[in-house]
């Protein structure tokens, strides 16, 4: 009798514990659910986005232009702002903005290009692709592949004194290399990442070494053009009407030296991104417009830049990092399952951010010329519109 009592008991516990696994399951597949909004129509996503990006104009928070498409078609396209706050100049869609390290995405796809078509290996060190590079621990350890994920351990130069003090100096890319070629490895290439502008530097001198002509012509040459990119240029000198970029952190030299949250200061004429210069570099800087990278990001997806093959190598997240995962070139993020890939760019006067999602046809342009928070603002509204809220699912990232 007990032996059958005992076993009953077991019985009933074994059908509760599959009864409350059920319900646990069914619950989270529940909750899973309501954490992924269903995706907004195009005229709700894009009125949505409006909405924000005019409060935050309005309350100062944002400036610059915001282009949202959906399988080529735009479902926002406007501009906010100044473009010149003397002036008093609007920012117009087709006003050119500083790119700052938006443009790394154009080295990616040119250095890309060239593994495809067999020149480099992505495997192949500093060393054998750039044999004037100076002795040091980089040159024979370090890989393209290492500089494309920013996991080399090179040391950034943007931290070096001696950087800015001889940026007036530089001349050619290789003019840049004295001032991380010989610092020790941060650490071992492959095993850890850290941002680091140095990586693209040398990418964007192996470039040149392969294409036999400067990088910014090999650039023309293989993206601007088969992309159809117009009004974008390494020279920011080119667009005389592009938007002049503004922060609340006065110059140095400014009497009080503070930070006034109530004022504007201009950056100035040049290219901030690249230190000052009136010119971008493999690292980042020059100037486009909003449509003309919508244009890039069509080229890229569609498999006018490079091979599907490859399009989808560098846009896969390899090393974790502090957002999401790198990949060769282009910054990548899940967001509730959502594939996001892309590049932020900001300095000094600038805060941009392109979004691409593959999966879905989405292509996100933000390029804002202050330092306010509302380009992030945006790009985060619309991933939330698009992937559901991310506190929901856990993780943000």
């Amino acid at each position: 009798m007990k032996s059958r009592l005992g076993a009953r008991r077991v019985l009933v516990a074994r059908r509760v514990v599959a009864f409350l696994s059920l319900m646990s399951m069914v619950i989270g597949q529940a909750c899973l659910e309501g954490s992924r909004k269903r995706v907004p129509t195009d005229e709700q996503l894009g009125a949505d986005v409006e909405r924000l990006a005019n409060r935050l104009a309005q309350g100062d928070a944002f400036t610059g232009v915001v282009l949202l498409s959906h399988h080529g078609q735009p479902v926002v396209r406007r501009a906010f702002g100044l473009a010149d706050r003397d002036a008093r100049r609007p920012n117009a869609i087709d006003t050119p903005f500083e790119l700052a390290s938006v443009s790394k995405m154009f080295t990616a796809v040119v250095v890309a290009q060239l593994v495809e078509r067999h020149m480099i290996s992505l495997d192949a060190t500093i060393g054998s692709l750039l044999p004037a590079y100076p002795a040091g621990q980089s040159r024979s350890q370090v890989t393209v592949r290492h500089l494309l994920t920013m996991s080399s351990g090179i040391p950034d130069l943007f931290r070096s004194s001696r950087f800015w003090a001889g940026l007036p100096d530089v001349k050619t890319l290789s003019d840049f290399w004295p001032f991380f070629a010989t610092e020790p490895l941060e650490f071992s290439p492959g095993t850890r990442w850290s941002y680091s502008n140095s990586n693209f530097l040398i990418l964007g001198s192996i470039v040149e070494r392969s294409e036999g002509v400067p990088f910014a012509a090999a650039v023309q040459q293989h993206v601007f053009r088969p992309a159809g990119m117009t009004r974008t240029s390494y020279q920011s000198q080119a667009f005389p009407e592009r938007a002049r970029g503004y922060t609340h952190t006065p110059p140095r030299g400014t009497p009080g030296g503070r930070s006034d949250p109530h004022r504007w200061y201009s950056t100035g004429a040049g290219s901030t991104a690249n230190g000052g210069s009136a010119a971008g570099s493999p690292m980042g800087g020059g100037v486009s417009t909003a449509d003309d990278l919508a244009r890039f990001a069509e080229a890229l997806l569609s498999g006018q830049l490079l091979s599907r093959e490859m399009t989808e190598r560098v846009m896969t997240g390899y090393v974790p990092t502090s957002y999401g995962r790198d990949g060769y070139g282009f910054e990548t993020r899940v967001w509730n399952g959502v594939r996001i890939v892309g590049h932020v760019g900001g300095f000094t006067g600038i805060a941009n951010q392109v979004d691409f999602y593959p999966d879905l046809g989405y292509v996100l342009v933000v390029l804002g010329n202050s330092d306010a928070r509302g380009t992030q603002d945006i790009a985060n509204r619309v991933r939330t519109l698009i992937g559901g809220s991310p506190m929901a699912a856990g993780r943000r990232y």
